[in-house]
């Protein structure tokens, strides 16, 4: 598991970095502890840091336009505080590297712009939820709500599709209620609920997308590329009712209804 980088945290600088430079600077440091060249990548370094055998990539990328560096790692087996907080303590190691220089923090895994204090604070674990698991409305007359940074955890991001304006802000709050069951839980333990109570189960979204319209926005097979970052493992509800022929029907209304 230690080699899948799936969450991804990026200072924003004012000018493009020489990551060999700051690399060996933090381990003169002694905030990184070793490092390796990624193979072919000029600006890349996989480095070991905090005393652990557990990897991480920090690399110079550009994203619209803006320079970046990019720290890569595997938080899923550390969990939610602790997984985020040893990424962030490595970020603010690059960051100090680079005092003067840098402007912001972009987290890409949630598709989200942080300030500098929100590093400085993920960095000694105080670390909420919403920090880490953050939900994208879209949609004019009927609306899609989608959540961004949680696959890093090992559970699945959630959607939900065909909201009124009138519930997108429970749609957010829902996802948010059954994210905290995934992450206390673990996704093969976890049964999951509706804030009223009412049992649920998640549909993979490639599932779920045969069993609703079209023209709904979210949906793959309407003919609108999703962008990148949406095909990962994503999942959305459906209330949970008893099998027949061992088979569940997929009851999407029923959440929608309980918003």
């Amino acid at each position: 598991m230690a080699d899948r980088y799936t969450s991804r945290l990026a200072l924003l600088v004012d000018e493009p970095a020489h990551v060999g430079d700051v690399v060996a600077a933090a381990i003169q440091g002694g905030d990184i502890d070793r490092s390796r060249p990624v193979r072919d990548v000029a600006e890349a370094a996989e480095v070991n840091w905090g005393g652990r055998m557990a990897k991480a990539v920090i690399r110079r990328v550009e994203d619209d336009g803006e320079s970046l560096v990019r720290v890569e790692a595997y938080v899923g087996a550390d969990g939610l505080v602790n997984g985020m907080q040893r990424q962030a303590q490595l970020l603010q190691a690059v960051s100090r590297q680079l005092r003067g220089h840098v402007t912001g923090v972009r987290d890409l895994s949630a598709r989200i712009d942080r300030d500098v204090a929100w590093m400085n604070r993920i960095a000694i674990g105080a670390v909420h939820q919403d920090d880490v698991v953050v939900a994208h409305a879209e949609g004019e007359g009927t609306h899609w709500v989608a959540t961004h940074g949680a696959a890093r955890l090992d559970v699945p991001d959630l959607e939900l599709y065909g909201l009124r304006r009138d519930q997108v802000d429970g749609a957010v709050a829902t996802l948010a209620h059954v994210h905290a069951q995934l992450l206390e839980r673990g996704l093969k333990r976890a049964d999951l609920a509706l804030a009223s109570g009412t049992p649920i189960y998640l549909v993979p979204v490639l599932e779920a997308w045969q069993d609703l319209p079209m023209e709904w926005p979210g949906i793959g097979r309407a003919g609108v590329e999703r962008g990148p970052g949406l095909d990962g493992p994503r999942a959305t509800l459906s209330v949970l009712h008893k099998p027949r022929f061992g088979r569940y029907r997929t009851d999407f209304a029923g959440v929608l209804a309980d918003l």
